[in-house]
């Protein structure tokens, strides 16, 4: 799901479009930044000020490197590995970006870099023309506007908290009004509402107000469809959601006592290990939400017993096989079938695996061969749903009813994987799920169809969440 907001310096995008993304928990892209960082480099690269060519700007094209990443709130972008999110703010670098932005050509390359960014992800992405060019089939276009005055009054209190004051007022305000007239009379891409933008005029309106009145616009379609929510990570995630304002669809074997009532916590009975109702049970649930699916969790799983591989029937590795794989592979059909229809716009797709996908410690067999065929199967999946990205995650050690009995009852000389996950540290259900909701923005750096280890890709989310 993409939410567009563009408008012109001082207008407020930023800061609404930074609330609502960590919010909501998407990313968060200032379209903005990648202009400022290339005008940044070009002047480096000639020594100049002003009257960039074209063809000195597309030689830095070709050579420059940019980056960007949103990761725990905070955007970062970065110059042929150099950060330079602040260097980029000042006045004279946002002369820059209008120098580069002149050009169609340089314009073209980098709506596919930004386009590359979001990477078919959930993003708030702001700028000056990210829902009329960049992203034009945005699900929500929002734009900002106020008076070149009180933008520049902004601008001008914005400058002196950094603790900038050789700039006056006057300067600001003569800089706003010459590139508004740059940028809104050249020929190539004017800078402009796009036709079916929502626009709000913020001159007169506190933050408050005008990120009620875009919440107002968002709200409806942040959905989330959940499975396993009966206890453990599940529910926890499901009440994390339901807490950032989404409306929850959930498929379990029970109905959590604590969710239900909630108005926002839809819910559909079904057992898993039961592949032949998963399709009628999850279309009825799938069927009753509004179009945009921007998060699907496939959550649900069990674990099994710890024995010797020799030990372990077949028809235990069935069971477990049914549940962690099998229905997956059932649900992902679906929803493809539903966005096929024009049913559903699915967003990203998180599945819950395990480090035992790759560990395959003993006794830990058909888990971590389920857990291994789901990692495949996402990555299978990836090439198939073109407009999603899908991604396994595997989120650590959580102590988990399923993993509290493992624990309790396994012979730890035995199986010494037990006695290594006694002594390490493990989160808590709850503290998961708010680890994972800081994660989620950031899964779109990850090409779709990978597999990552939360602890190895986010150590320090990860530990910074733990109890």
């Amino acid at each position: 799901m993409l939410v567009a907001i563009d408008g012109p310096a001082g207008s407020g995008k930023s800061t609404i479009a930074k609330m609502l993304a960590n919010k909501i928990g998407f990313f968060y892209l200032d379209t903005g930044a990648t202009y400022r960082a290339l005008g940044l480099a070009v002047a480096k690269k000639t020594g100049k000020r002003d009257d960039f060519s074209l063809e000195e700007i597309l030689e830095v094209l070709e050579e420059v490197e940019l980056k960007a990443e949103y990761i725990d709130g905070n955007f970062r972008i970065y110059l042929n590995g150099e950060e330079v999110s602040e260097i980029i703010r000042t006045e004279e670098v946002g002369k820059y970006a209008s120098l580069v932005a002149r050009f169609p050509q340089v314009k073209e390359k980098l709506f596919e870099f930004q386009r590359k960014l979001v990477n078919k992800g959930n993003a708030v992405v702001e700028g000056r023309d990210a829902g009329l060019y960049v992203f034009p089939n945005a699900d929500i276009k929002i734009f900002l506007t106020a008076t070149p005055e009180v933008r520049a009054k902004r601008r001008l209190k914005e400058l002196k908290e950094k603790g900038k004051t050789d700039i006056s007022y006057e300067e600001i305000l003569k800089a706003i009004i010459e590139r508004d007239k740059r940028d809104q009379t050249r020929k190539e891409y004017p800078f402009k509402p796009a036709p079916d933008a929502v626009v709000i005029d913020t001159s007169e309106k506190t933050l408050e107000q005008v990120f009620e009145e875009v919440w107002k616009l968002v709200e409806p379609h942040l959905n989330v469809f959940i499975t396993g929510v009966g206890s453990g990570l599940g529910l926890a995630l499901a009440k994390e959601f339901i807490e950032r304002g989404y409306t929850v669809f959930a498929l379990s074997r029970k109905e959590p006592e604590a969710l239900k009532g909630n108005p926002r916590f839809v819910f559909t009975a079904c057992d898993l290990s039961n592949l032949e109702e998963i399709r009628d049970k999850a279309k009825q649930l799938l069927e009753r939400v509004k179009e945009n699916l921007p998060w699907v969790v496939l959550n649900a799983g069990v674990l099994g017993e710890l024995k010797e591989m020799r030990f372990t029937p077949l028809k235990e590795f069935q069971r477990i096989l049914d549940v962690n794989l099998w229905s997956n592979k059932l649900l992902l059909d679906l929803l493809w079938d539903l966005q096929k229809e024009g049913k559903l716009k699915v967003g990203q797709i998180v599945a819950i695996s395990s480090g035992a996908a790759v560990n395959c410690n003993k006794g830990w067999n058909a888990y971590s061969l389920s857990k291994a065929g789901l990692n495949c199967t996402i990555k299978l999946y990836h090439w198939e749903f073109e407009n999603s990205h899908l991604i396994s995650v595997a989120p650590g050690l959580i102590t988990t009813p399923m993993l509290e009995k493992v624990l309790q009852t396994t012979d730890e000389d035995r199986f010494p994987s037990v006695k290594r996950i006694k002594q390490a540290p493990k989160h808590t259900p709850e503290s998961a799920a708010k680890m994972l909701l800081q994660v989620f923005p950031s899964l779109v750096k990850f090409p779709s169809g990978s597999f990552i280890d939360v602890r190895k890709e986010f150590g320090e989310i990860y530990s910074s969440y733990l109890p």
